[in-house]
């Protein structure tokens, strides 16, 4: 009997710290608890201690299950790099290398201050990214249901009218109409379709054995793949950047940086570079793969890039060069986001307006048709 019940003692507490584990934060909510967490360690105030403040300040259920958790795995003695591997929707590989690199010289609190550096840096990217594409889609949303709206409800009653009054339809008006008629009577199909595209959509980017195609696929997306590759250069410049002035080895800062840009096609990429760096092949070597001579670019890692690393090799001041490039690509990120957002707009709006004219057309050119008959 005793043994039953501690296999369903044992079997609760597996679905709990299954529950816990799940737990996700936004990276602003993570980007706070990072900044709550550095001054207090830097303050002097021991790592429970902290803990615990930060939980009785905060009001977040989600924050304060995650910091409750933390602290009793802690006082079992757990090591903190340890404690985050279990919440892998909130810490990365790069987290967790900081700090299980920073612990063992009992600087804590430059870790968790160097994670949240790396955290902002990678959140003012994406909002960047995202301000970019957010009016463009909220018009081709709004657009889409309009259309549907007037091809399945306007449409229909319209059409009525015409057979009534007897009317030949021009082509352009025949079209629109076997379109709502052909909407209205598979409407459900289509939106089962379209939902399910959407989730083989999310399962091959989300699967480890498509991932690699599907992030080497956005990489070649017209307007969008100089944004697309400007912002993974600039995360992997700015934590390699972190990583080196952290002391980290060469051949260990390029396979955490390569982790915590979430490309794996990149991260391919860069495995072999560090596997020939490893054999004693030079850095800059390997990322300008095509002969200097011909000054033909490497599309992963631009001219400029392995420049800056050929120069670092001579003087040995890479932290300080990859920092200037990377606020270099950082502006370059601005500049595109502000010309993407100039050429996507009048795009997206002169072709809502096409669609728009057309279906107004197609419901205006029978009432000539009309007057004839009367």
């Amino acid at each position: 009997m005793k043994k039953y019940i501690e296999k369903i003692r044992e079997y609760f507490s597996k679905i709990k710290n299954s529950n816990i584990s799940s737990i996700s934060i936004s990276s602003k909510d993570k980007i706070n608890l990072l900044e709550q967490l550095s001054n207090l360690l830097n303050s002097g105030i021991p790592l429970i201690n902290s803990f615990k403040i930060i939980m009785y300040q905060t009001k977040d259920k989600k924050i304060k299950k995650l910091i409750n958790s933390i602290i009793e795995k802690l006082n079992k003695w757990d090591n903190l790099k340890d404690i985050f591997n279990k919440y892998n929707n909130i810490f990365n590989i790069f987290d967790l290398s900081i700090i299980e690199m920073w612990e063992t010289i009992w600087k804590l609190w430059d870790s968790i201050e160097t994670i949240k550096i790396k955290e902002e840096k990678s959140r003012e990217l994406k909002t960047k990214i995202i301000w970019a594409l957010i009016y463009p889609m909220v018009i081709v949303t709004l657009s889409i249901a309009m259309i549907l709206v007037f091809m399945i409800y306007v449409i229909p009653k319209i059409t009525d009218m015409y057979k009534d009054a007897k009317v030949n339809l021009p082509k352009l008006t025949q079209i629109v109409i076997d379109m709502s008629n052909f909407l209205q009577k598979n409407i459900f199909e289509i939106l089962v379709w379209f939902f399910l595209l959407i989730f083989i959509f999310i399962v091959f980017k989300k699967h480890p054995k498509t991932k690699i195609h599907y992030d080497k696929y956005i990489l070649h997306i017209p307007i969008f793949w100089k944004l697309i590759r400007k912002k993974i250069l600039s995360l992997f410049t700015s934590s390699l950047w972190i990583l080196l002035t952290s002391w980290v080895i060469i051949t260990k800062s390029l396979e955490i940086s390569s982790r915590a840009l979430d490309n794996d096609y990149y991260e391919s990429e860069l495995k072999k570079i560090i596997n020939s760096v490893s054999r004693w092949q030079s850095l800059s070597f390997c990322m300008w793969i095509d002969d200097i001579q011909s000054w033909k670019e490497n599309f992963l890692f631009p001219i400029e890039l392995a420049s800056v690393i050929k120069i670092w090799e001579e003087t040995w001041r890479l932290s300080e060069l990859l920092t200037k490039i990377s606020i270099k690509y950082n502006k370059q990120i601005d500049e595109l986001v502000k010309n993407m957002q100039t050429a996507i707009e009048p795009i997206v709006i002169v072709l809502v307006w096409w669609i728009i004219w057309t279906l107004i057309m197609s419901i205006m050119l029978p009432f000539f048709n009309m007057v004839n008959v009367i």
